[in-house]
């Protein structure tokens, strides 16, 4: 930090230190006080200079690189653009120090199409905490909140300036990449997620798991509708209400509870499934509603049986649909889950007139 007051001082640019760990930004109100410390400070001309509070970070939930941590920084800043540099001008498709044929990586639109088609396994550079794998996640952060990510050479400074220049030029910016400005670029979304979604999904910890069923895999992805407790399976970790859990569809745990009782629907998923490879799929993140002691008391079951078996009910749902981040693509959600069946309802409810009400003040029937 003192190197940063140095260098800034001779600027006469004031700076200040942030730390951040990713407990303070678990609870909602702790994440937009940071918001807000971040743009007081952007607003009185102060550089933030952030890092993490390794003093009192639990391994556990540690952003673990700086490379994460200047992505979730980039999205609660709103920021425009975010530079991840490193020891070379830009991604390659292969090492280029090992293969000569390897080509730059200029401009990428679907970073989950890259990882297929690129090499990321080496490591990071020597004054860095993440290499090309964690600056490929940090750029998945940041361009879901709208922030264009650039990867480019850390040694040359002067070409933040120039790459920042030369994509301010609408009319270039999407032809070929001149030497001096050579870097990877990832677009933007060009529909950014929502503060609170990207939160949600970003900025806390998850605490644990909720395995569901296919039929929940449906509601919640397709209808967007809210998990009930009916479509739950089981519980894994210790969470209290209002923590992050990942919700994930297990085929393979669901073929071995109940091989013998599958219906055709569920035999259909688990064929699909098969050619994935992997133990499951995960569906999304959200805000669970009841601790995981009391999911694990009232999975399976109605709404209507929580106070019986609780002694109250607090919802009738165990996360609500707004509290809810679906991360499944379309992709496996419409090869491997939707039926024929759930097609004929999408279709139905795609034309579906919007129900007015003849009671609402700015409406009036005719």
């Amino acid at each position: 930090m003192a190197l940063y007051d140095d260098l800034f001082g001779q600027l006469a640019q004031p700076v200040a230190q942030v730390l951040l760990t990713r407990n303070d930004l678990s609870q909602r109100t702790q994440y937009l006080n940071a918001c807000n410390t971040f743009e007081a400070l952007l607003e009185m001309n102060v550089v933030p200079i952030v890092n993490e509070n390794d003093t009192v970070s639990l391994g556990e939930i540690r952003f673990g690189d700086n490379d994460t941590l200047s992505a979730i920084t980039a999205g609660m800043v709103h920021a425009d653009y975010l530079f991840l540099l490193t020891d070379v001008d830009c991604l390659y498709t292969d090492n280029p120090r090992r293969n000569p044929n390897a080509k730059p990586v200029t401009n990428v639109a679907d970073i989950k199409a890259l990882r297929d088609a690129v090499d990321v396994s080496s490591a990071g550079s020597a004054v860095g905490t993440g290499g090309m794998a964690t600056k490929l996640i940090a750029a998945e952060l940041a361009t879901a909140a709208g922030v264009t990510t650039v990867i480019t050479r850390g040694s040359t400074p002067q070409k933040v300036v120039d790459i920042i220049e030369f994509f301010s030029n609408p009319e270039i910016a999407d032809g070929p990449f001149p030497p001096a400005v050579l870097c990877t670029r990832f677009v933007a979304k060009s529909r950014p997620m929502i503060d609170r979604k990207w939160w949600i999904l970003h900025g806390m910890y998850c605490a644990g798991t909720i395995y569901i069923d296919a039929g929940a895999v449906i509601a919640l992805a397709r209808f967007k509708k809210s998990l009930f407790a009916a479509g739950i399976k089981r519980v894994e970790g210790s969470f209290s209400s209002n923590q992050a859990v990942r919700v994930v569809y297990e085929p393979e745990r669901e073929h071995m509870e109940n091989p013998a009782e599958l219906n055709a629907d569920e035999a259909r998923v688990l064929s699909a499934v098969a050619p994935i490879k992997s133990e499951f799929i995960e569906i999304g993140h959200g805000l669970v509603n009841y601790t995981s002691t009391e999911i694990k008391r009232i999975r399976g079951c109605h709404s209507s049986e929580f106070e019986a078996i609780l002694g109250y009910c607090d919802s009738d749902n165990v996360i609500n649909r707004g509290n809810m981040v679906i991360t499944v693509t379309d992709q496996i959600l419409d090869d491997v889950f939707v039926t024929k069946t759930h097609h004929t309802k999408i279709r139905a409810e795609q034309r579906a007139p919007v129900p007015v009400s003849l009671s609402s003040p700015k409406l009036s029937a005719i």
